[in-house]
């Protein structure tokens, strides 16, 4: 299999042993390289295809943050246990003249267990400095509890799992664990700033605020593979609202209002397309045009009407990792949706 890959983007490749080795002369050779390293950024796939995707997205990462990267691919098999390595260094020229530069270090393990994996992560890293691990794809066993202990971030998308109940469980139950000290980010819950952002705004002013009791409909338009954001979305709203899940897709509120919400696949690429929040005349319509930098906001009562553009947030997947690697932290609403969002996925 890794004799298939195509290798060639990923550098210099040299023995397992001699990784160390190898670095010390990619910078003793260079007096006009200078080595630039604040964290350490893992991201791992079970995906042969990713290798190239990685390593451009390693390239537009460096060039914001400074971190020693480690590009594993691990590709799960009976054959025999293999593992190959390689070097490179991402370089930004700094004032013209000299080159600051971030280390790659990609590994292709084939067969590789858990500790196969643990151990080329904790082999490499940068001295003491944080490790922030980007787990793309499915939550295998590899990801066992003795790497969720070293790790200070853990970065994932929901949306790819086939079982998003579950791995979430097992997620937010190892973050909780005693030896667990990870700040977890969805990257899911992320693509759906702009709309709770938008919705928040919409509700701050007075008349559609004092509309908001009697509205008793929720209609979210997501784009392909982005159902989690939009049951994320619903989770939100009914945890601001303070509901309770009733049979099916229908949140209950103390005051005894129903929200019916209804979630449908739209046909645009945006995460989030549009959403309308609506009852007795009153709607406040947020929409998002494909590859538009702005979202619209419609607010309709019986006394009025009102349009407004606002600023889009960031939804590519380069632009989220480094957003959140400037903060290197987790976000309280994400976690105050859990209960609500695991009824949804489970109903």
């Amino acid at each position: 299999m890794t004799a298939s890959l195509n290798t060639t983007i990923l550098g210099q490749e040299v023995p397992m042993s001699q990784v160390t080795k190898a670095l010390h002369d990619l910078w003793a050779d260079e007096s006009g390289k200078t080595r630039a390293s604040l964290m350490n950024l893992a991201i791992y796939s079970e995906d042969p295809s990713s290798l190239e995707r990685n390593t451009t997205l390693l390239g537009e990462l460096t060039r914001e943050h400074s971190c020693r990267a480690l590009l594993i691919l691990n590709v799960p098999g009976e054959a025999k246990a293999e593992s190959r390595a390689w070097v490179t260094a991402h370089c930004q020229l700094y004032d013209g003249k000299r080159a600051v530069c971030c280390e790659q270090l990609s590994f292709v393990i084939e067969g590789g267990t858990a500790s196969q994996v643990r151990n080329t992560v904790f082999a490499h890293l940068d001295s003491d400095l944080p490790l922030v691990v980007w787990w793309q794809g499915e939550l295998t066993d590899r990801l066992d509890e003795r790497f969720l202990s070293v790790i200070d971030g853990l970065i994932v998308d929901s949306s790819q799992w086939s079982q998003p109940g579950p791995s979430l469980h097992r997620l937010f139950n190892a973050r909780a664990g005693r030896t667990s000290r990870f700040h977890l980010t969805d990257l899911a819950w992320m693509r759906s700033h702009s709309m709770r952002t938008s919705l928040a705004n919409a509700c701050q002013d007075a008349v559609m605020l004092a509309s908001l009791p009697r509205m008793n409909r929720l209609s979210i338009t997501h784009g392909a593979g982005h159902r989690m954001s939009a049951m994320m979305f619903a989770a939100w709203v009914g945890t601001q609202l303070k509901a309770m899940l009733g049979e099916g897709m229908v949140l209950e509120r103390k005051d005894g209002v129903t929200i019916q919400v209804e979630v449908h696949e739209g046909s645009a690429p945006c995460p989030l397309q549009a959403l309308e929040l609506s009852g007795n005349g009153s709607v406040i319509a947020i929409k998002r045009e494909p590859f538009s930098a702005f979202v619209h906001v419609t607010l309709k009562h019986p006394q009025r009407e009102s349009e407004t553009v606002q600023p889009a947030d960031c939804t590519s997947d380069a632009e989220l990792i480094s957003e959140q690697l400037s903060r290197l932290g987790g976000s309280t609403r994400y976690f105050e949706i859990k209960p609500l969002l695991l009824q949804m996925l489970e109903a």
